[in-house]
């Protein structure tokens, strides 16, 4: 596959790491203004705890409008970046290698149309961090769960907990020497039925022993779930919640009754989510399928919550179809996915080959250039086979355009806040993913 099928395919908005808006303040003191300059700092981060390095030597990577590279830089032994971004400066790419399971991959991301400013923080992945964590097994008895509650699926930590087994052991680490609760939901499998919820502190257990799980620890009316009352505009969804929390983002749970029930009482901020998956068929080289999810914040729930799915699955379809049809083509891509432009800012593309990506944010309706790399981050993608390839469209409530977007995104790389902006509540998104076998 030549350059330009990997560069004509990647068109992605960056979650977490994107840039900011224009950054044209003098502060000369009545001297000669100063130059636009674009900063930003890399970490890498481990994925069990809050272990964080400086991550120098990161390829940054400044190009012209037409794709070509204009001057090329390193994050210096501080993880930062500052360079000078002038009237010639039109696109950014950042690349580094990741460390995850088990083995090195790069990850390459390119905001096009990017702008002087601050780009915030940066962070890839390296797992050899993970030694430093401090980490134990809580190990857990739940055979009386089993017995007082059959007829609930158990999750503990976001994840399914098999109660018939003796000894569950959940893997749990600390973030600034202090271990989160541990958060239990029992979902029930049947509709009309209350949900549970409970919480340990493994702060205050001996984590030598097997802690046995009480049914006694779900009663009272704070563990007791409040149904809430949620209006689709489809038939075809599936309903999924979770909580922010000081530890992040906690209990994580579908619902397959599609009774969604809250705990506010115990957790104060909570956000449902409305999705829909569609199988836009498949052959003998790989499978096409789309899907869209809205998700909002719970103000009240006492009151009716809408989730209105974007359901443009065959706008979608009609405008990936063009753009695979023009995909390797020398020059620019232009591409159009503004009929998104009343809920969202952002459009994607993602392309995967083995554990390589490389990614470009760009706005709704925009062109892709034929953009450059050096020789050793071009290497990654001609030496692999494609794995798949993911147009993706996004954004939030109350932003006003792509730059918005990005801004927020970057103050957010740096907040120390744990719990995130309610900037980012209420969220849309649709995609249709190209799988390979």
């Amino acid at each position: 596959m030549k350059k330009g099928c990997y560069i004509g395919a990647l068109v992605l908005v960056l979650s977490g790491c994107g840039g900011a808006g224009d950054s044209n303040s003098d502060d000369s003191d009545g001297g000669n203004p100063i130059s636009p300059r674009l900063t930003m700092d890399v970490e890498s981060t481990a994925s069990m705890c809050n272990i964080r390095e400086k991550k120098a030597g990161v390829d940054v990577i400044v190009h012209r409008r037409d794709g070509s590279i204009l001057n090329s830089y390193k994050s210096d032994a501080q993880g930062h970046v500052d360079v000078p971004w002038s009237s010639e400066a039109s696109h950014l790419t950042v690349a580094a290698q990741e460390f995850v399971n088990g083995s090195s991959s790069w990850r390459i991301q390119t905001d096009l149309n990017a702008k002087a400013s601050d780009y915030g923080i940066y962070r890839f992945t390296d797992e050899n961090l993970n030694n430093g964590c401090d980490c134990s097994d809580v190990n857990l008895d739940t055979s009386e769960i089993a017995t007082v509650y059959s007829n609930y699926y158990l999750y503990g930590n976001n994840a399914y907990i098999n109660p018939a087994l003796t000894n569950n052991p959940l893997h749990v680490c600390k973030r600034d020497n202090k271990f989160a609760p541990v958060n239990f939901i029992l979902i029930p499998k049947q509709g009309g039925i209350a949900a549970y919820a409970a919480s340990i502190d493994p702060n205050e257990l001996d984590l030598s022993q097997v802690i046995s799980l009480s049914s006694s620890m779900f009663e009272g009316a704070s563990h007791e779930g409040t149904l809430l009352n949620v209006d689709v505009n489809s038939s075809n969804y599936f309903l999924r919640s979770y909580s922010e929390t000081e530890y992040g983002r906690q209990n994580w749970i579908s619902w397959p009754t599609r009774e969604v029930q809250l705990f506010p009482e115990l957790f104060n901020r909570n956000l449902v989510s409305a999705s829909q998956q569609i199988d836009l068929g498949g052959n003998d080289i790989g499978t096409m399928s789309y899907v869209g999810l809205t998700r909002r914040a719970v103000a009240d729930v006492s009151n009716n919550l809408s989730l209105n799915l974007p359901l443009n699955e065959n706008l979608m379809l009609s405008e990936v179809t063009r753009l695979m049809s023009t995909i390797g083509n020398a020059g620019s891509t232009n591409y159009d996915f503004s009929f998104n432009a009343n809920r969202m800012q952002g459009v994607q593309v993602t392309l995967s080959q083995s554990n390589d990506y490389w990614s470009i944010s760009g706005p709704l309706k925009g062109s892709i250039p034929d953009l450059d790399l050096p020789a050793h981050l071009q290497a990654a993608f001609d030496d692999s086979s494609m794995t798949s390839m993911s147009f993706y469209v996004w954004g939030y409530s109350g932003m006003a355009d792509l730059y918005d977007l990005r801004s927020e995104l970057s103050k957010s790389s740096r907040s120390t806040n744990s719990i995130r902006s309610t900037k980012f509540d209420n969220y849309d998104y649709e995609d249709i993913t190209i799988s390979t076998y």
